[in-house]
């Protein structure tokens, strides 16, 4: 099933990792999502305010960045091997 990029990076600015589990890459995206909650937690725990907001904002969102990258990454890949697979199967025909 073809899966559409504006969906997948709406999903993926939305909530880190729902892109991942939308493209397939279930285990991935779930891991990315506690890895996200995990990061906020630490940082407002252990981080006094209102220096925990300034790390938050460095280091919760170039893993937010990261994420949403990594996101267009995959559907760009998925997409190339969808294309190639179509390539061999026209060219096997002839």
């Amino acid at each position: 099933m073809a899966k559409s990029l504006a969906l997948t990076i709406f999903l993926a600015v939305l909530i880190a990792g729902v892109g991942h589990i939308y493209l397939g890459y279930k285990k991935r995206g779930i891991i990315i999502l506690i890895t996200r909650i995990a990061i906020w937690l630490a940082i407002f725990w252990f981080i006094p305010f209102p220096l925990s907001w300034v790390i938050g904002l460095i280091i919760g969102g170039g893993f937010w960045i990261w994420q949403l990258i990594d996101a267009v990454r995959l559907y760009n890949k998925m997409k190339s091997d969808l294309d190639g697979r179509m390539n061999i199967s026209e060219h096997g025909r002839s």
